[in-house]
């Protein structure tokens, strides 16, 4: 089961790459909002969460990404993430937590899910770029808000 799992993940990511027609720089956090925008353009049902992770190059562009499927219902999502990011070949990631619910806040689930992020890609050699919450109006950085750079 979790063979097929991964290979469809891959897939998905392999899609991903090829529907991308120039690739997005970081280096700005806005993006993320229009980026989200693009691929997601829906509104959400009342308090659901899309999450996504963006897969970058060593030039800061974000080549591919991937969105989770039933994150809520728990999962080991840092071993997936990490999977993915080895198979592509990235540089870095960019985590995205795209809601409607207005304002944005990073809570205690978030802050224990990017510290075990940032300790596992660490280990691997990887980059986290930001962790960002949006909606389709702005965004709130994790490395800005709570790490102050």
């Amino acid at each position: 089961m979790r063979t097929q799992k991964n290979q469809i993940a891959l897939t998905e990511l392999k899609f991903s790459y090829q529907a991308f027609k120039r690739p997005l720089d970081v280096s700005k956090a806005k993006f993320s909002f229009k980026f989200l925008k693009r691929i997601s353009g829906k509104p959400l049902p009342n308090h659901e969460n899309e999450r996504y992770v963006l897969f970058v190059n060593e030039k800061q562009h974000v080549f591919s990404w991937y969105k989770f499927q039933d994150f809520e219902k728990g999962g080991n999502y840092v071993q997936q993430i990490i999977g993915l990011a080895l198979a592509c070949n990235a540089y870095g990631i960019i985590i995205l937590n795209y809601s409607d619910e207005r304002p944005l806040f990073i809570d205690s689930v978030d802050e224990l899910f990017v510290s075990i992020c940032f300790d596992t890609c660490e280990k691997v050699k990887i980059d986290i770029i930001d962790y960002i919450i949006c909606n389709p109006k702005t965004y709130l950085s994790y490395r800005k808000q709570c790490l102050k750079d």
